[in-house]
């Protein structure tokens, strides 16, 4: 029995795989960060699509228009209902109903909102409206992260449908020509 050898590995070897392994999630983790701020911004901006499409469709099914209320200082945004508390429906804004605040995650900010005009709005609140019809006013809101540029995303309300789309980058409301007339 002098000649057989046991085989196991001892503890330096399990050391060094060990290090070796944490080094390279060190390093995988480091270049997911590029990442994440970029699918933060990106979660951010169809969150809004889906909570504009929400009120388009309320709109549409009840008869009665339905806001969202945007609040910049605070960086969230809100369905208005028709509706007060005990279900009424009532004219005066300021007596609607408002259903719960969506705030931005943790680095992702909504820099601006342009409306119909092309006027941003950086502060304040500002409100879009969806009418029973479905359609809004033209409407574009950026989203960018605190990590800097490169992570921007515009959501667009398209007026006449009151559809909203996610695009990748900045778009901005383009400058009517006079060869578009003719």
């Amino acid at each position: 029995m002098a000649g057989r050898r046991r085989s196991a590995f001892t503890l330096i070897e399990v050391t060094v795989v060990l290090f070796l392994i944490t080094l390279f999630l060190g390093m995988s983790m480091t270049s997911l960060k590029g990442f994440l701020p970029a699918s933060a911004v990106e979660s951010a901006a169809r969150e809004l699509v889906m909570v504009l499409d929400s009120a388009r469709v309320h709109a549409i099914g009840s008869g009665q228009p339905y806001d969202v209320v945007f609040d910049l200082d605070e960086q969230r945004y809100a369905i208005r209902t028709p509706f007060d508390e005990e279900g009424n429906l009532v004219a005066d804004p300021e007596e609607r109903k408002l259903l719960s605040w969506h705030t931005l995650a943790d680095g992702v900010v909504l820099e601006e909102v342009l409306d119909a005009s092309g006027q941003p709005l950086a502060s304040g609140r500002y409100v879009l409206t969806f009418h029973p019809a479905g359609d809004a006013r033209d409407f574009w809101a950026g989203f960018g992260h605190e990590a800097g540029e490169g992570y921007r995303m515009t959501v667009r309300v398209l007026g006449l449908t009151g559809i909203a789309t996610v695009f990748e980058g900045e778009v901005l409301p383009q400058e009517l020509r006079e060869v578009d007339f003719g």
